[in-house]
């Protein structure tokens, strides 16, 4: 009766954190629209958020140490655990980074803005928000293969990246769009790049979970089986 108990514990555990992500997942979906059709309202809708995320993931911490201390749970169970614990950080952070753009579309409403610029963050912002919910998926459904090929689709947040800090460092002539609005557009690119790496962790801490291994590890033993088999 005890694992019993402990194991719907852990259930109850991994289903808060799974809410948690979904309403992450709800602001990073309004900040794209939000981006996408010029909706500083939407992205008004949004601010605040951090505040309860925090609250959110301080419970499931608390949670996580009591278990482990009143449950003394065994190796299996304590990388569960370490890796709940781990995934909401990454949950909490996406959500703080996707209030801090809400809060650059409301203060920049109205603003002149760079064509090309804001393309590209459009695109980098629906490219993080695809990395997250993969992230989110694979710890979901702990499928690590996937996992692996996050890794690799995380390079074209980083092009994504290239492109859109080149364009701030040399706009184009006569299409620069307001000061305000371009330093915004900077703190954005970082925001999203996080973003995106948030998700990708979120994919190699299920790796760890279900492998007790590293993702770099994990992955350089796929590489060489890959190669055993050709």
């Amino acid at each position: 009766m005890p694992r019993e108990t402990f194991q719907h514990e852990l259930d109850t555990l991994l289903s808060d954190v799974l809410d948690l992500g979904g309403e992450v997942e709800g602001t990073l979906e309004n900040m794209v629209r939000a981006m996408e059709e010029h909706d500083a309202v939407l992205a008004e809708k949004e601010l605040g958020v951090d505040m309860r995320y925090k609250a959110r993931g301080a419970e499931i911490d608390e949670e996580c140490m009591i278990l482990q201390a009143r449950q003394a749970p065994v190796a299996r169970d304590l990388r569960l655990l370490y890796t709940v614990q781990a995934v909401t950080n990454h949950l909490v952070r996406s959500g703080t980074l996707a209030e801090h753009i809400c809060h650059a579309i409301t203060d920049t409403a109205g603003c002149e803005r760079d064509e090309d610029l804001e393309a590209a963050l459009i695109e980098m912002a629906r490219t993080a928000r695809r990395l997250f919910h993969e992230g989110l998926d694979i710890f979901r459904d702990r499928d690590i293969d996937r996992a692996r090929d996050l890794q690799a689709a995380d390079d074209k947040v980083d092009l994504l990246y290239s492109e859109a800090m080149n364009l701030i460092a040399n706009p184009s002539d006569g299409n620069a769009g307001a000061p305000e609005w371009r330093m915004r557009a900077a703190l954005t690119v970082h925001y999203l790049e996080r973003i995106a790496d948030h998700g990708v962790d979120i994919g190699g801490r299920t790796v760890f979970l279900v492998t007790g291994e590293r993702i770099e590890s994990a992955m350089q033993q796929y590489i060489n089986r890959d190669l055993r088999e050709e």
